[in-house]
């Protein structure tokens, strides 16, 4: 029996004494070693932002927010851990509890889970996670007072169950096809079920005024969100996409309210880089979209290969970035029972996760994106054993090849032994682009047009 939680140990914890001092104490160390030397790599970016320093501090391990929420839970809060970005973090907030991303991005923690599961095709960013809990290499990991957890695709669920051995988990059902009268209903009732377990825990009883407070936070974010994005429109954007990365996993992180002070500061420095007419990597680097499976720091391996070989991803549709902070909520009606439809309905029905079916809003907003962010080519990365991803990228891939836009698919795991060979496909891919860009610049100018640069961003 798990003393803490009182839950029936199913997986784990009757493994007391599995993982030797030495192992966990190794992948502690390497996994301190990964954040910091991505946080390096992320410093040496040509004109990046000073502002950019706050950001790298919310991420880092063991870092300032984590000691935060250790003084918040000894002081009486809970600390709930998310897996998924279709969790309404404004409740958690407006029970007075604390929300945070868990999904691990750290390379080293994967091979405790291996050991124990045997299974070397499973998801890395699970076995990730999961490695994370079982041998307490990651600080985030050991102040949890709950997880939630959508069931958004086997791994996450079975992820979720295992976890069970030491932390209570809610688990909520995902209605995988969105078309039907019942499914609304059904994804309403699971948040409802969401409220009950987090007033049992908090011992607080969730109220109209805290949650539209909440939500009033998390859309000034939105438009925060919304006004640094403009500055990756244009021709030699002033940010990188790395760094987008980093901005928004924070926002999982941090306190809501600093996060958007912070990030309006950045847009200010932004503004200024502007106006002095810098930007970020190359001049005419190749306009990149970056699709597919999450990629958590500080697995950034994908993002800086594509960074490094003279690209420059201009937006991503990935669940662990752009879509974190990309949908508002529309509260038309002020009770509570109409203020919670509208959360629920903003963190399901926007939500293009390759689990839904029919997923054509996946198409729809990729298409619509590559117009906006003039974006010559997408980059489609599916983690090993990501098999939703996989089978929408054919989909996305041929819909992409009638835009004449190409697509590179890149297969990764949590580790570097593949990433001279991505490197290579990369730099192919990034030179092709080029290539492609050049002589449409030669037959506009044939045509008598004029090509525009500059770094001022289309607001």
């Amino acid at each position: 029996m798990n003393k803490e939680t009182e839950l029936e140990s199913r997986y784990l914890t009757d493994k007391e004494g599995y993982f030797s001092e030495e192992q966990k104490d190794r992948t502690r160390r390497r996994s301190r070693e990964m954040a910091q030397r991505v946080l390096e790599n992320l410093g040496k970016q040509k004109n990046r932002a000073s502002a950019m320093k706050y950001f790298d501090s919310i991420v880092a391990y063991d870092g300032p927010r984590i000691a935060e929420l250790k003084k918040f839970r000894k002081g009486g809060g809970k600390v709930i851990g998310t897996t998924c970005v279709m969790v309404p973090v404004e409740i958690i907030n407006a029970l007075g509890a604390r929300g945070v991303r868990i999904c691990s991005g750290y390379y080293e923690c994967v091979h405790p889970a291996n050991e124990l599961l045997g299974d070397a095709g499973l998801c890395p960013l699970v076995k990730s996670t999961l490695g994370a809990k079982m041998v307490s290499s990651n600080p985030l990991m050991d102040i949890l007072d709950l997880v939630v957890a959508p069931a958004t695709c086997d791994g996450k669920m079975k992820l979720a169950e295992m976890m069970e051995d030491w932390v209570p988990v809610v688990m909520l059902n995902i209605p995988r096809v969105k078309t039907g009268d019942t499914t609304s209903r059904l994804w309403l009732e699971e948040i409802r079920y969401l409220i009950r377990r987090l007033e049992e825990l908090t011992k607080n009883r969730l109220k109209r005024k805290p949650l539209l407070a909440e939500i009033k936070k998390y859309n000034a974010a939105n438009r925060a969100w919304n006004d640094f994005m403009a500055y990756r429109t244009a021709r030699n954007p002033i940010v990188s996409g790395q760094d987008a990365m980093i901005v928004a996993q924070a926002s999982q992180m941090d306190d809501i309210n600093r996060w958007t002070a912070k990030l309006m500061e950045l847009n200010k420095e932004l503004g200024t880089m502007a106006k002095q007419g810098l930007h970020a990597g190359e001049e005419k680097a190749a306009r990149l979209m970056l699709a597919g499976s999450p990629v958590m720091f500080p697995n950034f391996k994908i993002p800086s290969v594509i960074e490094e070989s003279g690209g420059i991803i201009v937006y991503d549709e990935l669940c662990s970035a752009n879509r974190i902070l990309n949908d508002p909520v529309i509260v038309d009606e002020t009770s509570l029972k109409e203020v919670i439809r509208a959360l629920a309905e903003r963190y399901f029905f926007p939500c293009t996760c390759p689990c839904f079916s029919p997923n054509d809003e996946r198409l729809t907003r990729i298409t619509d994106v590559i117009k906006t962010y003039k974006v010559g080519g997408v980059v489609f990365h599916i983690l090993r054993g990501c098999h939703l991803n996989n089978l929408e990228a054919t989909k996305i891939e041929l819909a992409l090849r009638e835009m004449e836009i190409p697509m590179l698919k890149l297969e990764s795991e949590y580790d570097e032994g593949d990433i001279e060979q991505i490197r290579t496909r990369v730099e192919a891919f990034v030179e092709m682009i080029k290539a492609r860009e050049k002589l449409a610049r030669k037959k506009r100018k044939k045509k008598g047009g004029v090509a525009t640069g500059g770094s001022k961003p289309a607001h």
